[in-house]
């Protein structure tokens, strides 16, 4: 392991005084230390995945983004899919996800893909439910698509799409928005949600 990977002594001291400035207790940072909490965070931290163990036979990855829940909708798209076709239905929905004041948020955004393409939408809606994460909306998974630009290479996975987790009507139909990667393109799409069932699928939910 090359020492720049290794954690440094200014990002410890950088702990310490977050610590201080939260007033954490000397007693209470050497009891974190002796029951193992620190450790469990630790691990978490290594593995990136929040400690949420994933159902079996599918996995999970963890990107954390900032967005602005009263951007413009067509903005938000245009960022995340820059390669979206004006015909496409997805620029027809904002109306079903309002904007609000809020400042901008930050977010852990759990990644849930079944690479066997055995998943969809209702089971991965369950398993989140039962491990107490929330449903994600479109304007935080197209901040995912406009961040990170080459998730599709990090995951190993051309083509794939993220798609956001609270539903919408369209034309009768239960759809949800998505963004996808192919190759050097990113777009935002709406489909039903029946179609939300391959293997390059990623379903989106938050803490």
């Amino acid at each position: 392991m090359s020492k720049k990977s290794l954690v440094t002594i200014n990002q410890a001291e950088a702990v310490r005084r977050m610590a201080n400035e939260k007033g954490v207790s000397r007693d209470a940072w050497q009891g974190a230390m002796d029951n193992g909490d620190f450790s469990k965070f630790l691990d978490n931290l290594k593995s990136g995945t929040l400690g949420i163990v994933p159902p079996p036979g599918a996995r999970i990855y963890v990107v954390r983004v900032r967005y602005s829940p009263k951007r413009d909708w067509q903005d938000a798209i245009n960022a995340a899919g820059p390669n979206t076709p004006v015909s496409y239905n997805v620029w027809e929905v904002g109306d079903q996800y309002p904007s609000s004041d809020e400042e901008e948020i930050g977010k852990d955004i759990i990644l849930l893909n079944y690479p066997s393409g055995n998943g969809g939408w209702d089971k991965a809606n369950d398993w989140a439910k039962n491990v107490g994460l929330k449903r994600t909306c479109p304007r935080q998974v197209f901040v995912v698509g406009e961040r990170h630009p080459n998730l599709h290479k990090q995951l190993g996975c051309n083509p794939m799409y993220v798609v956001a987790t609270e539903e919408c009507l369209f034309v009768g139909r239960r759809d949800a928005c998505c963004v996808w990667w192919r190759d050097s393109r990113r777009g935002a799409d709406l489909s039903w949600i029946e179609d939300f069932d391959g293997s390059n699928g990623w379903f989106a939910f938050s803490k």
